[in-house]
């Protein structure tokens, strides 16, 4: 026992640093998926590091997201080694890193105890899945990596001027790493507000603001002006489904289907019964200073959150927990707060919930290979359907496979373009996967449209807060008002292709396949 005291903190970061690197170990081998094309086809264009900071995310002069600091990161690992594992492992790399930065945060806020807490809490959360299992996700993970440094410079007990300077640095380097950044002043604000201690550091905040102001105009004059979701307007009912779903999807595993089933809505329920006694109890005892940092995790939490409201996660899919990533700090440093370390019976209680957190994670890892494996498959199958020169039709298309991103939009054009396929790619109905069942999903001509219909295992994937938009003018489609709201088993596709040949096929449920009655791609 002697021995576990003294030695306790190398022996625990230890097994932080394993814990973070074998959360999401699976996913190393999931390949890539989904905007991970458009990635590899935007750093191929790339001729350094000038370019890059004279483009957008996807290598355009002008619109979407300025990102040049993401693509730097990914640029030197491509030219280390293309291959998806080497991209996969920067991703632990990065994930390990933050980690040790909550800890560094919550030992500064919480103390040593509950700063242990708080960091094995934030290295086993299954809701970072999106961010660590996919490459594409890393935006957040380079943002964040960049991003706490800030804070921790502005929580310092060093003199005002390399404080501030050390906070302003960091805070623009991750402004251009991703947008979510922006708020990196205000949350660091919270941080020297929850801070223990008389003093404060509102110097740090202030300048970390005025160096991100730099880096808005010259992301404005990049990008040609605001850039970002322009199909997402700003309104006041899709800024509050979207604090509801994230403040649901903050405290719901992944696997959960929310919307199909209701009932599992006792999970979140649940979370916070816990968080209402734990705060009860801390009142009780009069420990007000904990309570005042676990409010300053939950405005952390909000905060962060703000530049995402519009965009709801779809609680069907992992598609859009990315966007709890930077948000899940303060959720960790809430949580440890609330949890303080008293006693045998706590720290068990507390390895138990973290064990189970951990095989969660993995589960969504593993869906991430499985997620891999389709979409290899489905591109290979594209690649030989394809008409050379024409236009290949896919009337529906896996999405998603349950957690994991496949081939949204336009990302199966990028896989066959990477592939030298020369196609137009039409993707019509967004599909999500649940079990890869051949012949689920079904294909009937209706005169000039197609009726698909499906079952449980590949619904299709219908917006809530928007009507279906096609992805290509060349595939207007519609489909069922039913129960639950985003997810239906009927759809009518009606495409209108531009460009001779043309091949029709529609995905089943587990292969992309030619739709009954289409004609067959001419030999190239």
């Amino acid at each position: 026992m002697t021995f576990l005291r003294r030695h306790s903190t190398p022996i625990l970061f230890g097994l932080l640093v394993a814990a973070a690197a074998v959360a999401f170990l699976p996913a190393v081998s999931s390949g890539f998926v989904a905007d991970d094309f458009i990635l590899l086809r935007t750093l191929g264009r790339s001729s350094g590091i000038g370019w890059v900071f004279g483009h957008n995310d996807i290598g355009a002069a002008s619109g979407h997201f300025y990102r040049p600091l993401w693509l730097l990161w990914h640029l030197g690992i491509e030219r280390v080694s293309g291959s998806a594992w080497a991209f996969h492992l920067g991703n632990l790399v990065l994930y390990v890193v933050i980690t040790v930065e909550v800890w560094l945060l919550a030992r500064r806020l919480v103390g040593l105890p509950s700063a242990w807490v708080a960091a094995f809490a934030f290295a086993v959360y299954p809701r970072h899945d999106e961010s660590v299992a996919w490459i594409s996700g890393s935006t957040d993970l380079v943002a964040t990596a960049l991003g706490l440094p800030a804070v921790l410079c502005a929580l310092a007990y060093w003199r005002p001027g390399p404080r501030a300077v050390g906070a302003a640095g960091f805070a623009a380097a991750a402004a251009l790493a991703k947008e979510s950044a922006f708020v990196l002043p205000v949350l660091a604000a919270v941080a020297v507000w929850a801070a223990r201690g008389p003093r404060r550091r509102w110097i740090a905040p202030v300048a970390m603001a005025a160096a991100q102001l730099v880096v808005l105009l010259v992301r404005a004059e990049v990008v040609g002006g605001v850039g970002g979701y322009s199909e997402y307007p700003w309104t006041p009912l899709r800024f509050l489904a979207g604090l509801v779903s994230y403040g649901t999807a903050a405290l719901s595993p992944p696997q959960f289907e929310l919307l199909r089933d209701p009932a599992l809505l006792v999970v979140p329920l649940a979370a916070l019964v816990f968080a209402a006694f734990a705060v009860r109890s801390l009142g009780r005892r009069g420990e007000g200073e904990r309570l005042r940092l676990a409010l300053g995790g939950v405005v952390w939490f909000a905060v962060a959150l703000l530049p995402s409201l519009n965009l709801a996660v779809d609680l069907n899919t992992g598609n859009g927990e990315r966007l709890l990533f930077l948000p899940s700090v303060g959720l960790a440093v809430a949580f440890a707060a609330l949890v303080p370390v008293r006693g045998g019976s706590t720290v068990l209680a507390l390895a138990s919930a973290g064990v189970a957190a951990l095989a969660l994670s993995l589960l969504a890892a593993q869906t991430w290979q499985g997620a891999g494996e389709l979409t290899r498959r489905v591109v290979d199958q594209a690649a030989a359907l394809a008409p050379p020169g024409g236009e290949l039709v896919a009337v529906t298309l896996p999405e998603e496979y349950r957690t994991a991103h496949v081939l949204p939009g336009i990302t199966l054009a990028a896989a066959l373009e990477r592939a030298g396929v020369n196609t137009l790619v039409t993707p019509c109905i967004p599909v999500i996967v649940r079990t890869q069942t051949p012949g689920a999903v079904t294909l009937a001509p209706a005169g000039a449209a197609w009726d698909a219909r499906t079952t449980w295992d590949a619904p299709f994937d219908v917006p809530v807060l928007r009507s279906p938009s096609p992805v290509s003018a060349d595939c207007p489609w519609t489909a069922d008002d039913t129960w639950p709201p985003g997810l239906e088993l009927r759809a009518i596709a009606t495409p209108r292709p531009s460009r001779q040949p043309v091949v029709t096929a529609y995905f089943d449920g587990r292969d992309l396949v030619k739709a009954p009655g289409a004609a067959s791609a001419p030999a190239p």
